[in-house]
Protein backbone atom coordinates (compact mmCIF):
# COMPACT_ATOMS: atom_id res chain seq x y z
CA UNK A 1 0.00 0.00 0.00
CA UNK A 2 2.79 2.55 1.26
CA UNK A 3 5.00 1.79 -2.50
CA UNK A 4 1.75 2.58 -4.07
CA UNK A 5 0.92 6.11 -2.80
CA UNK A 6 4.95 7.09 -3.13
CA UNK A 7 4.02 5.79 -7.08
CA UNK A 8 1.17 8.47 -7.24
CA UNK A 9 2.96 11.14 -5.18
CA UNK A 10 5.50 11.19 -8.11
CA UNK A 11 3.16 11.48 -11.01
CA UNK A 12 3.02 15.12 -10.02
CA UNK A 13 6.43 15.85 -7.98
CA UNK A 14 8.03 17.69 -10.43
CA UNK A 15 5.89 20.85 -10.66
CA UNK A 16 6.30 21.35 -6.88
CA UNK A 17 9.24 19.23 -5.43
CA UNK A 18 11.16 21.22 -2.50
CA UNK A 19 14.46 20.95 -0.86
CA UNK A 20 13.70 18.67 2.75
CA UNK A 21 17.26 18.46 3.70
CA UNK A 22 17.06 20.37 6.41
CA UNK A 23 14.03 21.82 8.22
CA UNK A 24 10.58 20.58 6.82
CA UNK A 25 8.30 23.57 9.20
CA UNK A 26 8.66 26.00 10.80
CA UNK A 27 11.44 29.10 11.34
CA UNK A 28 14.24 26.58 10.43
CA UNK A 29 12.77 26.94 6.81
CA UNK A 30 13.24 31.02 7.24
CA UNK A 31 11.59 33.95 7.45
CA UNK A 32 8.21 33.81 6.39
CA UNK A 33 7.54 37.35 5.44
CA UNK A 34 11.04 37.70 3.46
CA UNK A 35 10.14 34.66 1.35
CA UNK A 36 6.50 36.17 0.72
CA UNK A 37 8.39 39.37 -0.14
CA UNK A 38 10.60 37.96 -2.82
CA UNK A 39 8.14 35.44 -4.34
CA UNK A 40 5.73 38.65 -5.01
CA UNK A 41 8.88 40.35 -6.84
CA UNK A 42 9.65 37.25 -8.77
CA UNK A 43 5.77 37.28 -9.52
CA UNK A 44 6.07 40.71 -10.72
CA UNK A 45 8.90 40.24 -12.92
CA UNK A 46 7.04 37.35 -14.36
CA UNK A 47 9.61 34.38 -13.16
CA UNK A 48 6.36 32.65 -12.26
CA UNK A 49 8.53 29.37 -11.46
CA UNK A 50 11.17 31.19 -8.74
CA UNK A 51 8.18 33.01 -7.56
CA UNK A 52 6.32 29.37 -6.69
CA UNK A 53 9.27 28.24 -4.82
CA UNK A 54 9.91 31.17 -2.56
CA UNK A 55 5.79 30.96 -1.85
CA UNK A 56 5.91 27.35 -0.89
CA UNK A 57 9.08 28.08 1.15
CA UNK A 58 6.89 30.29 2.87
CA UNK A 59 4.25 27.98 2.98
CA UNK A 60 6.42 26.02 5.08
CA UNK A 61 7.85 28.27 7.19
CA UNK A 62 4.77 29.50 8.44
CA UNK A 63 1.98 27.40 7.44
CA UNK A 64 -0.75 29.15 9.75
CA UNK A 65 -0.12 32.21 6.93
CA UNK A 66 -3.67 31.49 4.96
CA UNK A 67 -2.88 34.25 2.86
CA UNK A 68 0.26 32.55 1.23
CA UNK A 69 -1.79 29.86 -0.19
CA UNK A 70 -3.82 31.94 -2.69
CA UNK A 71 -0.58 34.16 -3.64
CA UNK A 72 1.34 30.29 -4.13
CA UNK A 73 -2.05 29.08 -6.54
CA UNK A 74 -1.85 32.67 -8.47
CA UNK A 75 1.84 31.68 -9.06
CA UNK A 76 1.36 28.20 -9.84
CA UNK A 77 -1.48 29.40 -12.56
CA UNK A 78 0.89 31.35 -14.36
CA UNK A 79 3.42 29.00 -14.17
CA UNK A 80 1.23 26.73 -15.72
CA UNK A 81 0.77 24.48 -13.10
CA UNK A 82 -2.33 24.33 -13.04
CA UNK A 83 -3.49 20.60 -11.24
CA UNK A 84 -1.49 22.24 -8.00
CA UNK A 85 -2.52 25.55 -8.59
CA UNK A 86 -6.45 24.17 -7.97
CA UNK A 87 -5.28 22.39 -5.10
CA UNK A 88 -3.59 25.76 -3.07
CA UNK A 89 -7.03 27.70 -3.70
CA UNK A 90 -8.90 24.77 -2.27
CA UNK A 91 -6.49 25.08 0.62
CA UNK A 92 -6.89 28.44 0.98
CA UNK A 93 -10.87 28.52 0.87
CA UNK A 94 -11.22 25.90 2.94
CA UNK A 95 -8.98 27.76 5.66
CA UNK A 96 -9.99 31.63 5.48
CA UNK A 97 -13.32 32.42 6.81
CA UNK A 98 -16.31 33.86 4.29
CA UNK A 99 -15.71 37.08 5.00
CA UNK A 100 -12.06 37.39 4.08
CA UNK A 101 -11.71 39.98 1.62
CA UNK A 102 -9.52 38.41 -1.10
CA UNK A 103 -12.14 35.04 -0.81
CA UNK A 104 -14.37 36.48 -3.62
CA UNK A 105 -12.02 37.20 -5.77
CA UNK A 106 -9.72 33.68 -4.81
CA UNK A 107 -13.16 31.73 -5.12
CA UNK A 108 -14.00 32.95 -9.19
CA UNK A 109 -10.41 32.12 -9.98
CA UNK A 110 -10.41 28.40 -8.15
CA UNK A 111 -13.50 27.54 -10.50
CA UNK A 112 -11.52 28.84 -13.67
CA UNK A 113 -8.77 27.32 -12.58
CA UNK A 114 -11.35 23.88 -11.84
CA UNK A 115 -12.52 24.43 -15.59
CA UNK A 116 -9.31 24.82 -16.80
CA UNK A 117 -8.37 21.22 -15.17
CA UNK A 118 -11.01 19.54 -16.53
CA UNK A 119 -10.25 20.30 -19.66
CA UNK A 120 -6.86 19.10 -20.02
CA UNK A 121 -6.04 16.27 -22.51
CA UNK A 122 -4.14 14.73 -19.84
CA UNK A 123 -6.11 13.19 -17.54
CA UNK A 124 -4.36 14.63 -13.86
CA UNK A 125 -3.92 12.88 -10.98
CA UNK A 126 -5.57 14.21 -7.91
CA UNK A 127 -2.57 14.20 -5.16
CA UNK A 128 -5.64 15.19 -2.13
CA UNK A 129 -6.53 11.97 -2.59
CA UNK A 130 -2.55 10.51 -1.33
CA UNK A 131 -2.49 12.94 1.08
CA UNK A 132 -5.35 11.96 3.07
CA UNK A 133 -4.07 8.46 3.47
CA UNK A 134 -0.49 10.06 4.60
CA UNK A 135 -2.17 12.05 6.92
CA UNK A 136 -3.48 8.78 8.31
CA UNK A 137 -0.57 6.94 8.10
CA UNK A 138 1.23 9.42 9.74
CA UNK A 139 -0.71 9.73 12.91
CA UNK A 140 -1.04 5.94 13.00
CA UNK A 141 2.79 5.70 13.21
CA UNK A 142 2.84 9.07 15.51
CA UNK A 143 0.46 7.18 17.80
CA UNK A 144 2.69 4.37 17.67
CA UNK A 145 5.22 6.51 18.93
CA UNK A 146 7.40 5.26 15.50
CA UNK A 147 8.98 8.32 14.77
CA UNK A 148 12.43 7.54 12.99
CA UNK A 149 13.80 4.44 11.46
CA UNK A 150 12.09 4.16 8.34
CA UNK A 151 9.74 4.19 5.38
CA UNK A 152 6.71 3.92 7.71
CA UNK A 153 7.28 6.65 10.27
CA UNK A 154 6.14 9.70 10.91
CA UNK A 155 9.27 11.81 10.20
CA UNK A 156 9.30 10.13 6.94
CA UNK A 157 5.86 10.55 6.32
CA UNK A 158 5.31 13.88 6.86
CA UNK A 159 8.96 14.33 4.87
CA UNK A 160 7.22 12.33 2.18
CA UNK A 161 3.89 14.93 2.54
CA UNK A 162 6.13 17.99 2.74
CA UNK A 163 8.34 16.86 -0.41
CA UNK A 164 5.29 16.24 -2.29
CA UNK A 165 3.72 19.75 -1.91
CA UNK A 166 1.02 18.82 0.85
CA UNK A 167 -0.28 22.65 2.12
CA UNK A 168 -2.55 24.05 4.50
CA UNK A 169 -2.20 25.15 8.40
CA UNK A 170 -2.79 21.34 9.30
CA UNK A 171 0.75 20.68 8.27
CA UNK A 172 1.30 22.94 10.96
CA UNK A 173 0.05 21.11 13.67
CA UNK A 174 1.32 17.72 12.03
CA UNK A 175 4.58 19.32 12.50
CA UNK A 176 4.08 20.51 16.44
CA UNK A 177 2.65 17.31 17.47
CA UNK A 178 5.79 15.28 15.47
CA UNK A 179 7.82 17.36 17.57
CA UNK A 180 6.50 17.55 21.03
CA UNK A 181 6.80 13.73 20.92
CA UNK A 182 10.42 13.23 19.86
CA UNK A 183 10.98 16.14 21.87
CA UNK A 184 9.61 13.96 25.40
CA UNK A 185 11.05 11.21 23.94
CA UNK A 186 14.63 12.53 24.02
CA UNK A 187 13.79 14.04 26.94
CA UNK A 188 13.30 11.28 29.17
CA UNK A 189 16.31 9.82 28.11
CA UNK A 190 18.45 12.99 29.51
CA UNK A 191 16.30 12.89 32.35
CA UNK A 192 17.08 9.07 32.75
CA UNK A 193 20.81 9.47 32.20
CA UNK A 194 21.16 12.89 34.24
CA UNK A 195 19.57 10.93 37.20
CA UNK A 196 22.27 8.14 37.04
CA UNK A 197 20.20 5.07 35.70
CA UNK A 198 23.16 3.47 33.55
CA UNK A 199 22.16 3.49 29.73
CA UNK A 200 22.84 1.71 26.62
CA UNK A 201 25.48 3.97 24.49
CA UNK A 202 22.58 3.15 21.48
CA UNK A 203 19.79 4.52 23.74
CA UNK A 204 22.36 7.85 24.43
CA UNK A 205 22.74 7.98 20.85
CA UNK A 206 19.41 8.36 20.13
CA UNK A 207 18.32 11.24 21.79
CA UNK A 208 20.63 13.36 19.27
CA UNK A 209 18.42 12.85 16.03
CA UNK A 210 15.15 13.11 18.29
CA UNK A 211 16.11 16.61 19.19
CA UNK A 212 17.06 17.02 15.51
CA UNK A 213 13.78 15.70 14.52
CA UNK A 214 11.84 18.59 16.53
CA UNK A 215 14.55 21.12 15.20
CA UNK A 216 13.63 20.29 12.06
CA UNK A 217 9.87 20.35 12.20
CA UNK A 218 10.26 23.62 14.23
CA UNK A 219 10.17 22.70 18.10
CA UNK A 220 13.85 22.93 18.79
CA UNK A 221 14.50 23.69 22.60
CA UNK A 222 16.33 25.99 23.32
CA UNK A 223 18.79 23.92 25.55
CA UNK A 224 19.03 20.80 23.03
CA UNK A 225 22.38 21.06 22.08
CA UNK A 226 23.84 20.61 25.44
CA UNK A 227 21.78 17.99 26.12
CA UNK A 228 22.77 15.79 22.94
CA UNK A 229 26.25 16.96 23.66
CA UNK A 230 26.19 15.79 27.03
CA UNK A 231 24.08 12.24 25.98
CA UNK A 232 26.69 11.99 23.31
CA UNK A 233 29.22 12.56 25.67
CA UNK A 234 28.53 9.64 28.20
CA UNK A 235 27.36 7.18 25.23
CA UNK A 236 31.64 7.91 24.61
CA UNK A 237 32.47 7.20 28.12
CA UNK A 238 30.74 4.37 28.04
CA UNK A 239 33.05 3.02 25.31
CA UNK A 240 35.86 4.79 27.03
CA UNK A 241 36.72 6.77 24.21
CA UNK A 242 37.89 9.61 27.41
CA UNK A 243 38.97 12.52 24.86
CA UNK A 244 35.72 12.18 22.61
CA UNK A 245 33.62 11.91 25.76
CA UNK A 246 35.78 14.90 27.32
CA UNK A 247 35.03 17.15 24.39
CA UNK A 248 31.29 16.47 24.53
CA UNK A 249 30.89 17.55 27.78
CA UNK A 250 32.71 20.42 27.72
CA UNK A 251 30.70 21.63 24.50
CA UNK A 252 27.36 20.51 26.78
CA UNK A 253 28.63 22.69 29.56
CA UNK A 254 29.42 26.06 26.88
CA UNK A 255 25.68 25.42 26.18
CA UNK A 256 24.14 25.29 29.45
CA UNK A 257 26.41 26.51 31.90
CA UNK A 258 23.69 26.37 34.47
CA UNK A 259 23.59 22.65 34.57
CA UNK A 260 27.00 21.88 36.35
CA UNK A 261 26.58 18.20 36.35
CA UNK A 262 27.91 18.82 33.12
CA UNK A 263 31.35 20.14 34.24
CA UNK A 264 30.91 17.21 36.97
CA UNK A 265 30.96 14.88 33.76
CA UNK A 266 33.69 17.01 32.04
CA UNK A 267 35.83 16.18 35.04
CA UNK A 268 35.34 12.50 34.99
CA UNK A 269 36.19 12.14 31.52
CA UNK A 270 39.41 13.74 32.34
CA UNK A 271 40.42 11.82 35.34
CA UNK A 272 39.81 8.56 33.40
CA UNK A 273 42.11 10.23 30.77
CA UNK A 274 45.09 10.82 33.06
CA UNK A 275 44.41 14.15 33.45
CA UNK A 276 43.57 14.96 37.65
CA UNK A 277 44.86 18.49 37.73
CA UNK A 278 43.31 19.92 34.55
CA UNK A 279 40.06 17.68 36.56
CA UNK A 280 40.16 19.09 39.80
CA UNK A 281 40.57 22.68 37.95
CA UNK A 282 37.03 21.96 36.17
CA UNK A 283 35.79 21.12 39.40
CA UNK A 284 36.97 24.16 40.97
CA UNK A 285 35.68 26.50 38.66
CA UNK A 286 32.46 24.92 38.60
CA UNK A 287 31.73 23.14 41.67
CA UNK A 288 33.63 24.58 43.99
CA UNK A 289 31.99 24.11 47.17
CA UNK A 290 30.62 20.40 45.95
CA UNK A 291 32.20 17.52 48.46
CA UNK A 292 33.05 15.93 45.38
CA UNK A 293 35.17 18.54 44.55
CA UNK A 294 37.06 18.53 47.93
CA UNK A 295 37.74 14.27 47.79
CA UNK A 296 39.46 15.14 44.46
CA UNK A 297 41.46 17.78 46.00
CA UNK A 298 42.74 15.72 48.63
CA UNK A 299 43.13 13.08 46.36
CA UNK A 300 46.12 14.78 44.58
CA UNK A 301 47.66 16.04 47.63
CA UNK A 302 48.16 12.57 48.29
CA UNK A 303 50.86 12.43 45.54
CA UNK A 304 52.42 10.17 43.07
CA UNK A 305 53.73 8.03 46.01
CA UNK A 306 50.52 6.81 47.50
CA UNK A 307 48.82 6.01 44.35
CA UNK A 308 46.80 3.33 45.90
CA UNK A 309 45.48 5.58 48.27
CA UNK A 310 44.72 8.71 45.65
CA UNK A 311 43.45 5.81 43.74
CA UNK A 312 41.13 4.87 46.20
CA UNK A 313 39.69 8.63 47.34
CA UNK A 314 38.94 8.93 42.86
CA UNK A 315 36.62 5.82 43.42
CA UNK A 316 34.96 7.55 46.17
CA UNK A 317 34.53 10.56 44.72
CA UNK A 318 33.58 9.21 41.39
CA UNK A 319 31.90 6.08 42.09
CA UNK A 320 29.15 7.98 43.66
CA UNK A 321 27.46 8.85 40.37
CA UNK A 322 29.49 5.69 38.63
CA UNK A 323 28.42 2.83 40.83
CA UNK A 324 30.38 -0.66 39.82
CA UNK A 325 28.05 -2.97 37.96
CA UNK A 326 27.46 -6.15 40.62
Amino acid sequence: MRSELLAVMLVASSAFAVDTSVALVGTGVGNADTFVSEGSKLFNKKQYPRSVEQFLKATRANPANTNTYVQLARAQMQAKNVLMACYAYRVYLKAVVADTPDRKKAAAESDQCERQLKGMKAPAVDPTKTYVDLRAAFFTSLDAKQLLGGPDTAAETLKTLVKDGFLGPELGEMAQKLGAAATAEAESIHKRALGGEKLAPEVLRSARPLYQLAADVGSAASDSKGRMAFLDGLAELNDKAWKKAEAHFTEAAKSDPTNHEYAFFRALALVHSGERPAALKVMDAELKDDPRTAVLRTSLALGENQENGATELEKMLFNTRYPPEK
